[in-house]
């Protein structure tokens, strides 16, 4: 009898390791989105724009109302016969039907509209990088290949860490940590 309750304990301890150690995968994957996590985020239908994407607006059959055009500081895109378009926070989606609602409102019948992202706002590369600046976003990037873009990492910079900042938050993150369209990123120090 005991050796089969020694059995079961054994048996019990077991299972709360092994749900322990996938407690420990789960929190890791919450830190650090995978690649179709951040891309779904980033091209997908739940994709927000923001200010520095470009856009293509298409009027089908209307050449004189097809534009690309720049989501402004405002947050809008301007737009032929209905003026400014809020475009900011919304999806590409949500800014199709408000363009449609308001020609098909006082200027045409069943429109049809497409909006188009063209080029994703741009990433800028801050601190001990031997180029700073603003680059162009393209899906897939992660913190190492953005600091390639800016020409590497200077002698006195930490590659171990970085920090993103990203829709009011500071993220402290990893190397390899995907980076999203109008992140900011900046290279640390190292202290040694």
């Amino acid at each position: 009898m005991s050796r089969i309750i020694g059995r079961i304990m054994s048996g019990i301890f077991a299972l709360l390791f092994i749900g322990s150690l996938f407690g420990c995968e789960a929190e890791s994957q919450v830190q650090v989105p995978s690649a179709s996590q951040n891309l779904a985020q980033v091209g997908g239908a739940e994709y927000r724009l923001g200010v520095g994407d470009r856009v293509k607006i298409v009027v089908f059959g209307q050449p004189d109302l097809t534009n690309e055009t720049e989501v402004d500081a405002s947050g809008k895109v301007a737009m032929a016969l209905i003026g400014d378009v809020r475009a900011v926070g919304r999806t590409v989606r949500e800014v199709e039907t408000d363009i449609r609602t308001r020609l098909d409102k006082d200027f045409l019948v069943n429109p049809k509209v497409s909006v188009l992202i063209v080029a994703y706002r741009p990433i800028t590369i801050l601190g001990q990088v031997k180029n700073p600046g603003r680059y162009p976003y393209s899906a897939g990037l992660d913190i190492r290949q953005a600091v390639a873009l800016a020409g590497g990492y200077d002698k006195r910079a930490s590659s171990s860490s970085a920090t993103i900042y990203r829709n009011n938050q500071e993220l402290d993150v990893p190397p390899e940590t995907l980076v999203q369209p109008g992140d900011t990123i900046e290279i640390p120090r190292r202290f040694f």
